[in-house]
């Protein structure tokens, strides 16, 4: 049974946990090996017990890495950084720009770099002793199926008898312990501090879901991996990339900026067919559409399962799996291609693909004694809910009703594609609030709206509680309620506060209502 600590990434007891009670120091100058320095001021030789790029963490004896962001440049926190006891600072910058005052407070060594995200990466990995060369790690890129395919791959590890951990949007767990996680890829210095206590414990095989933000952030800049997957690219975050075609240089990074001994990418994704031509050395190919490496063939897709004949260079063999919709079909591919690298056996994959659980918040089912079904999906992309609306037709034989809500403070171009793609492809949809942050929820679902009929089949709740209980009030005998966007989320954000909130939670509450 996992342990589970219920705090944000390391935030729990960060000492005695994750940075560990006796971590040694270590030199300056040995820390920055391998970084372009490009003025200093004061000693290198110096020994440092602490790395810190928040200021508010920072202690006696600490290293204190500025990093420049959105709504603050660290720079501004060097003085705060010197006087709480950081005994070297470094800065995006030139000396001649920074204060002396800075500079010389405490006697702090100075150094300046020319980014200083590719130093904090750096220093993290040397700081760790490049744990990421101590175990297996595969790394997973792409739009959607990133917390899925690395379930299925600790599945398939564990089956193998290895010792597993996974790094990622729901948790970081290994072993008994299970750390609830607030970004998918954790910054380059907590990364590496978590890769280092996996190795210490025994961690044979890490996955490791790569988002784009931590690609353009060189959060994994220079790691290796043993495999490095790419699953597809659909519109997504483009309030941070601005246009598509820089999210996928984006998601392109992890195989252009770290050593990967082999890359596996879906070849029916057309950024997926570009990739593989790029990066053809050492490349496994998946699909279904397209001859690949690793191919489905006579896929029957059911209500409680799905099975399909896996074609690999190695021989054929039939699979069933719980896991529902097309899409699915996709991650157990390369996670077929990714086991096929680990010699594990057809069989072995066959097996254990046939008792995967749900992976949490993805397609889950929610069940209470109801004669319909309801599904919770993290789909919050145009294409997530595509599939997820597609799949769920696929073996439904009365209505598809969809939940659905766009968050605030994020893309805004998306929300109307993503009501066309509800409207057009489900019988009716609830259009609601997901996590409205500080934008005004109503608003957000006069963007949804803009695009598609004034009438139709759907309704606006904007309380997302009174929305899913609508939909079930609604479903009739065999429809199926598609609650989008959330997933395994237990909160909402709402202004600046988090509130509980379970769309699981909350279906079953109804659920249990109705039916008894």
């Amino acid at each position: 049974m996992k342990q589970s600590v219920s705090t944000k990434w390391f935030s729990f007891s960060e000492k005695d946990f994750f940075l560990g009670k006796n971590m040694p120091k270590k030199n300056l100058e040995k820390l920055i090996a391998g970084i372009e320095v490009v003025g200093s001021l004061g000693d290198r030789n110096r020994e440092i017990e602490h790395i810190a790029f928040d200021s508010r963490k920072v202690r006696q004896g600490s290293l204190f890495v500025a990093i420049p962001g959105k709504k603050y440049d660290g720079k501004t926190f060097l003085k705060e950084a010197v006087d709480k006891g950081a005994i070297a600072v470094i800065a995006q910058s030139s000396i001649k720009s920074l204060p002396s005052l800075i500079t010389k407070t405490n006697n702090a060594t100075t150094l300046c770099v020319e980014d200083s995200r590719k130093a904090l990466s750096k220093i993290s990995a040397n700081y760790y002793g490049q744990p990421f060369k101590d175990l297996s790690l595969t790394g997973v890129t792409g739009t959607n199926g990133k917390t899925t395919l690395t379930y299925i791959l600790e599945a398939l590890s564990k089956a193998d008898g290895r010792n597993t951990g996974v790094i990622g949007t729901i948790d970081c767990h290994f072993g008994e312990t299970v750390v609830p996680s607030s970004i998918t890829t954790p910054e380059s210095l907590d990364l590496n501090r978590s890769i280092r206590k996996m190795v210490d414990a025994g961690v044979s095989d890490c996955f490791l879901e790569v988002s784009s933000h931590a690609l353009s952030q060189k959060r994994v800049f220079e790691m290796s991996f043993e495999a490095g997957i790419f699953t597809n690219l659909s519109r997504d975050h483009l309030d941070f990339h601005n246009d598509m075609g820089k999210y996928k240089n984006a998601k392109a990074k992890l195989f252009r900026e770290n050593l990967i001994k082999t890359s596996i990418i879906n070849i029916d994704d057309p950024v997926g067919k570009e990739f593989a031509e790029e990066f053809k050395v050492n490349t496994i190919t998946t699909g279904i559409n397209n001859m690949a490496d690793f191919y489905a063939e006579n896929i029957v897709l059911a209500g409680t399962q799905s099975r399909f004949t896996l074609k690999t260079p190695s021989g054929s063999i039939d699979i069933k799996t719980n896991l529902l919709g097309r899409h699915n079909i996709y991650n157990l591919l390369s996670a077929a291609a990714c086991a096929s690298t680990r010699d594990i056996s057809l069989e072995k994959i066959q097996d254990t693909f046939k008792e995967i659980p749900a992976i949490p918040g993805r397609f889950e089912s929610v069940k209470s004694g109801q004669n319909f079904s309801v599904l919770v999906d993290y789909a919050h992309t145009q294409d997530a809910l595509f599939k997820s609306i597609s799949a769920s037709k696929a073996f439904t034989r009365g209505e598809v009703i969809v939940v659905f809500g766009c968050g605030g403070d994020r893309d805004k171009g998306k929300r109307k594609e993503m009501g066309q793609v509800a409207i057009k492809n489900a019988n009716f949809t609830v259009i609601t609030s997901d996590n409205p942050r500080t934008e005004d929820p109503e608003k957000i679902i006069a963007d949804i709206l803009k695009g598609i009929p004034s009438t139709g089949p759907y309704k606006t709740i904007t309380d997302r509680r009174e929305a899913i209980a609508y939909a079930i009030n609604r479903a009739k005998k065999n429809d199926l309620v598609l609650i989008a966007g959330k997933g395994h989320e237990n909160y909402q954000v709402l202004g600046m506060k988090k509130v509980r909130f379970d769309d699981r939670e909350v279906a079953r509450e109804f659920l249990r209502n109705r039916v008894h």
